[in-house]
């Protein structure tokens, strides 16, 4: 899968399982559970200071840590890596492709992530010829062939 990919569903986890700011309460050190503790103690001088919004982002992440495997976690921890690793430019790209992706209904969601999967399974003789037939399409036959996957 490619970075971007990645990154995209990555990213897409984090907004999805982010509460929205109104709903977010104040949350004291002593309500989390020993393992977010542990996990989290890094900022625990600091967490009465932090944001109700960030302590519950914290709080989640911990707890979805705390339940993956350690293959989820290796695989976490290296896309994470691939992150921090991008450019600013490349982060920026990627933050507007999601939220245009967002913006799509869920059945064309469903159908980018389906044709990405497609997309993957091509060996990678494959899909760098689909990468070079799509590099040599004309402007016009970009925008066209960009309708017609959208219908």
């Amino acid at each position: 899968m490619g970075k971007i990919n990645v990154m995209k569903m990555l990213f897409s986890l984090v907004l999805l399982l982010t509460p929205p700011a109104w709903a977010a309460e104040l949350l004291a050190w002593d309500q989390l559970t020993q393992g977010q503790q542990a996990l989290l103690q890094p900022h625990a001088e600091r967490w009465s200071s932090l944001a109700p919004e960030q302590q519950q982002r914290l709080q989640q992440g911990a707890e979805r840590w705390l339940t993956i495997t350690p293959a989820q976690r290796e695989l976490a921890q290296k896309r994470f890596h691939d992150w921090q690793s991008l450019q600013l430019e490349q982060k920026l790209v990627i933050r507007e492709r999601f939220a245009l992706f967002q913006q799509l209904t869920s059945d064309q969601q469903a159908k980018i992530v389906q044709r990405a999967e497609w997309f993957k399974g091509l060996s990678p003789a494959g899909q760098q010829e689909l990468r070079q037939q799509w590099q040599s399409l004309l402007p016009q036959e970009t925008k066209k062939l960009i309708v017609e996957l959208r219908n």
